[in-house]
């Protein structure tokens, strides 16, 4: 299994997108917890659905800053630099977008436990796009090409 898997990790496209694909990985994990978490708030707690959100995501957040510094970017800034850049973008993501696309979504079609639950898929979707790009510029900074290609040949040399 351990070959198999580092016969995948050496693969051309993988190494090439390796960041991205743990961007989504981590991503995803956050999603389904904040979104379970969610559920539950709305669903079985009767908590309304804007503090259900700021409640899920407040916990979502901590949980993606360590593993999108540590294994994500892989930052080699100082954590607590790069700390109120992420809670900038995550919380406009998480109280601003997702609320919008919770509440645009629950205005379209009528108010249910169901379109709540469908609005925070839209809302997170909506969410982890700005999210990327936020990140990318809160964990790299604006690199030149020259940096990013030479950072690029540093990791692959490292794996």
């Amino acid at each position: 299994m351990r070959e198999k898997l580092k016969k995948l990790k050496n693969q051309p496209l993988i190494k090439k997108h390796a960041e991205k694909i743990r961007f989504v990985l981590v991503g995803g994990f956050n999603t389904v917890f904040d979104f379970c978490l969610f559920g539950l708030l709305t669903n079985l707690l009767s908590f309304p659905k804007e503090i259900a959100n700021i409640i899920s995501t407040s916990i979502c957040i901590t949980i993606s800053f360590i593993l999108n510094y540590k294994f994500v970017w892989k930052s080699k800034k100082n954590l607590y630099q790069t700390a109120p850049g992420f809670l900038i973008v995550s919380l406009f993501s998480a109280w601003v977008v997702q609320n919008l696309a919770i509440n645009l979504v629950t205005w379209i079609f009528q108010e249910n436990g169901v379109t709540k639950l469908i609005g925070k898929a839209f809302g997170s979707i909506c969410g982890m796009i700005t999210n990327y790009f936020g990140y990318k510029l809160v964990f790299r900074g604006k690199e030149d090409k020259t940096k990013a290609t030479l950072r690029h040949h540093d990791e692959e040399r490292k794996q």
